[in-house]
């Protein structure tokens, strides 16, 4: 972010007292932190703002409900949100019994997939649900748990990773007759530490032999890498440290779970053969033998998102709202229609006009159009979408308006991503036949299969039947799997099932359901990828890794404000907005394909259009890294 922008972050505390609602603005920079807080009886905006006035927003995504619900709260602005679909949410999709979604692939003219969901229902205050859309809140996301509090929407708690997790890679690790199989996480998580910890305890030794070897200069390099183990080892006279040398062992002893000579054997980390239980403690004998190291090597499994719950966004813990993600939407809906605003379902908007200083918007209502006018005009709609909406003399700034063709200009913008939700008996993973497997309560298996992963859910772990995401797929993957129809989908999901837990688990499940976001015409993607707006990453060849280094090497050697029509300087252009037209949603913010993001995008076009004292919208020097940020690439 630029250095020189007075708020680079921002994140709005509310809270209540006697006079009313009262807002702080949180921002930080670089170097700085302030804080403006509003002494009662001032502001940090004018009082009347939108007093007379009216504000409409397209689209009622996470984004638009919260810029319909701020401007609803803190100002006089009279508000409508006008939506394409019979429903709220946009991406914030979850399905639960009767409801149906439509696909309509855009390389194939005319076609149309409806699926409706037909779960059993066990419980009838207790509805089974698939989230198609997000599923997790992290803890790091403030500005959604924050809402999810202030609207009294529950929490519960997402299970990311269990260590009864199963990773299968298809090639490596097989069972007895030769063939792939599973691999249980908990031996991945820990065989490797105990391999590494014996590597690190016999360091010591290795450093003295260099020191005493001829000539010492040979091994400039190692040596470089293992300067700060060196530096803690050896005094100032750069002999051994007896005390830190100790420390050091055991620590790793701990790590690895080491012998005492400083070998890894095996560890019960890694589980058991036959389960510790009412009269057997875990005997040495019964203890997981460690896994070929070799094996482990040749495997690759790291490249299977293995280390995925470990990555800042993904660390435990998150969280799920209790019943389904739309209950948060639903949360926002109801607080907007409380304070006033209209929602208006089955309205899409066909044409955003302008006269003066007020914006002409016409949307769709049953076989007739209407026509609403406004000063302050907020779209949540994915911005390719904007292309045939939006008429000549609409915009004033011209660069507002080049910044937009831009992004028309380049298709991939939007991203490809496909779930699968199936029902199936717990008995399958929560209550194996083996009693000698550990059930698994929650958490992901990860495969080479194109379905990628598989999510186990993590509410009613009582009941006899639960709902999985069967597959949750990106980039080549998705654009395959979103090219064939749902059964196509379905039945190469169910092979993916068979691979981790078997031909018997995947023959019982049931009722599965298959979305494409990319075929859903009011999405056309799961969410943005900003690194598409520069030529010089379109090279087929390169993979992410290689995209996030030109581009990090590119930053390193630009001025402090993005060079003209970059990714950058698009992305920062647009979200200042044109003279009461504002973008909005995870598309124009750090956090693509994060609720967190779309809330974050809705506060920050809060700020400008109420002119907050103070404030101006963070300046991006290098623009969100999707593939990272929400695939964990």
């Amino acid at each position: 972010m630029d250095e020189s922008t007075f708020a680079s972050t921002m994140t709005f505390l509310r809270k209540t007292d006697q006079n009313g609602g009262e807002l702080e603005m949180f921002t930080t920079n670089f170097d700085q932190t302030q804080i403006l807080e509003r002494k009662i009886g001032s502001t940090l905006f004018s009082i009347d703002i939108g007093d007379g006035e009216e504000a409409i927003v397209i689209g009622a995504g996470v984004a638009g409900l919260s810029i319909a619900y701020e401007l609803l709260k803190h100002t006089k602005f009279k508000v409508t949100v006008l939506e394409a679909q019979n429903r709220i949410g946009g991406r914030s999709l979850t399905v639960r019994p009767g409801d149906s979604f439509t696909e309509n692939p855009e390389n194939k003219p005319g076609t149309s997939y409806t699926q409706t969901c037909e779960f059993t229902v066990e419980d009838m205050y207790n509805l089974p649900y698939l989230n198609c859309g997000p599923g997790r809140i992290p803890s790091a996301h403030r500005d959604v748990l924050n809402y999810c509090k202030t609207l009294g929407v529950k929490l519960e708690v997402y299970v990311m990773q269990s260590r009864s997790n199963v990773v299968y890679d298809g090639k490596s690790f097989v069972n007895s007759k030769n063939k792939p199989t599973t691999i249980v996480n908990r031996r991945l998580a820990n065989d490797p530490r105990g391999y590494f910890s014996q590597f690190l305890y016999a360091l010591p030794e290795l450093l003295d032999i260099i020191k005493k070897s001829d000539d010492p200069t040979k091994h400039t390099k190692f040596l470089s890498f293992v300067k700060p183990l060196m530096d803690a080892l050896t005094d100032d006279a750069g002999e051994v440290d007896e005390e830190n040398k100790a420390r050091f062992h055991a620590w790793l002893k701990k790590f690895g779970d080491l012998s005492e000579s400083g070998i890894f054997e095996k560890t019960s980390r890694s589980g058991y053969t036959e389960l510790p239980g009412k009269t057997m403690l875990g005997e040495e004998e019964n203890i997981m033998p460690k896994l070929d190291f070799t094996t482990m090597l040749e495997s690759e499994f790291w490249n299977l998102s293995f280390y995925q719950p470990d990555d800042f966004l993904w660390q435990q813990t998150s969280f799920q709202p209790v019943g389904g993600m739309d209950m948060f939407v639903k949360a926002l809906a109801v607080e907007v229609q409380k304070l006033g605003g209209t929602i208006i379902l089955n309205a899409p908007v066909t044409k955003i006009m302008r006269k003066g200083h007020r914006y002409i918007v016409n949307y769709a209502s049953g076989e007739t159009h209407e026509t609403i006018t406004a000063n302050n005009c907020f779209s949540n709609m994915p911005i390719p979408l904007l292309q045939d909406k939006i008429t000549p003399g609409l915009f004033k700034n011209a660069d507002f308006e080049k910044a937009l063709n831009i992004v028309f200009d380049h298709k991939e913008f939007l991203r490809p991503t496909v779930k699968v939700g199936w029902q199936s008996k717990r008995k399958y993973w929560q209550d194996p036949a083996d009693k000698n497997t550990v059930p698994i309560f929650g958490g992901i298996s990860w495969t080479n299969h194109p379905m990628v992963q598989m999510w186990y859910p993590s509410n009613d772990y009582h009941q006899n039947l639960g709902i999985l995401t069967g597959a949750y797929n990106f980039s080549d993957n998705a654009i395959d799997w979103g090219d064939h129809d749902p059964a196509w989908r379905l039945n190469e999901a169910k092979e993916g099932a068979a691979l981790l837990h078997g031909e018997g688990f995947a023959d019982q499940l049931d009722h599965g359901l298959t979305i494409a976001w990319q075929n859903i015409k009011t999405q056309r993607g799961g969410w943005v990828d900003w690194t598409k707006i520069d030529d010089q990453t379109k090279d087929p060849n390169l993979n992410y890794h290689d995209i996030l280094r030109i581009r990090k090497g590119n930053i390193l050697k630009r001025a402090e404000h993005a060079p003209h029509e970059s990714a950058e300087w698009v992305y920062n252009t647009l979200q200042e907005g044109d003279d009461g037209f504002y973008i909005v949603g995870d598309q124009l913010s750090a956090l693509p394909g994060w609720q967190e993001g779309a809330v974050s995008s809705a506060l920050v076009a809060f700020g400008l259009c109420v002119k907050m004292e103070g404030f101006s919208a963070p300046k991006l020097r290098q623009v969100p890294f999707t593939a990272q940020l929400v695939e964990g690439r």
